[in-house]
This record gives C-alpha cells, structure tokens and sequence, in this order.
C-alpha cells in the first residue's frame, strides 16, 4: 500500500535568538507537534508545508529548503511527512484555533510529544541554530 503524502513545517523566528514553532495537536490535547498535513492535487510539498502552517498557526512564511522525511503509522496506513525549514514573515491568528508555542531550539526539543520529531529537530541542530547563514542557497530537495 503506498503511504499517504504529507508535508509539515519547521518554522522559525529572531535570527539572533531562533524561536520554533510548535501547535497543539488536533486529536489529542496536550500534545506539541510540527504543522502538517496532506499534500493537495496540484500542489508541491514545500507548498503544502506553507499552507498548513498558515492554516494550523495563522503564520506565513518564506520556504527555505527541505530539512527530512518521518514516516509513521496512522490510522491503518503508513504516512510520509516532508520537514520543510520555513522562515516566518507574519503572523495572526490561527484559522484552525490551535494553541501555539514559540521556544528556543533546547525548549523545542524538550517539549515535543513525539521522538521521531525530536529526533529531526536534534540531527538538524547545526542548521537550525543558525537559519539565515545556512539557508542562503537555493531550495534543496529530493
């Protein structure tokens, strides 16, 4: 059975001091995750990844590059969520309502529900600690 393609978003903020986007999870109160969601006909999985976090945290963003791939089981079915590291450029309110959290790197880390999502922000620290320096290239993915 082919796994269902979602995309999600690693979003930032401050240069100086990076903050990292975490929202409340739809299904499950108390838990902290990445805005994601299915990627729609028609549309890239960097363009699903700003979508779903404006509609999950109401933030815009600029697309920077593709930071990994999660796959997990949901519902029966194997999922596949492309981590995109997005530089926030607005913020309002959420169209979905959902709680969100803006943390350092070290506060993100410890405040995410899920070890696969931990695990992603952790192997990427290098670049996370520093999004403008290393982000400055074109758009990588696979």
């Amino acid at each position: 059975m082919p796994a269902t393609r979602e995309a999600g978003a690693i979003a930032f903020k401050n240069h100086q001091q990076p903050r990292f986007l975490l929202v409340g999870a739809k299904q499950a109160s108390g838990q902290w995750i990445f805005p994601k969601g299915h990627v729609e006909p028609n549309e890239t999985p960097g363009q699903a990844a700003l979508r779903e976090l404006k509609e999950e945290a109401g933030v815009e963003g600029k697309l920077l590059r593709r930071v990994g791939r999660l796959r997990f089981p949901y519902r029966g079915e194997n999922v596949d969520v492309d981590y995109y590291l997005i530089e926030a450029t607005g913020e309002g309110p959420s169209e979905e309502g959902r709680d969100r959290l803006w943390l350092p790197l070290d506060e993100a880390l410890q405040r995410l529900t899920f070890d696969d999502a931990r695990r992603l922000l952790a192997s990427n620290r290098a670049l996370l600690s520093e999004p403008r320096q290393r982000s400055r290239g074109r758009l990588r993915s696979r």
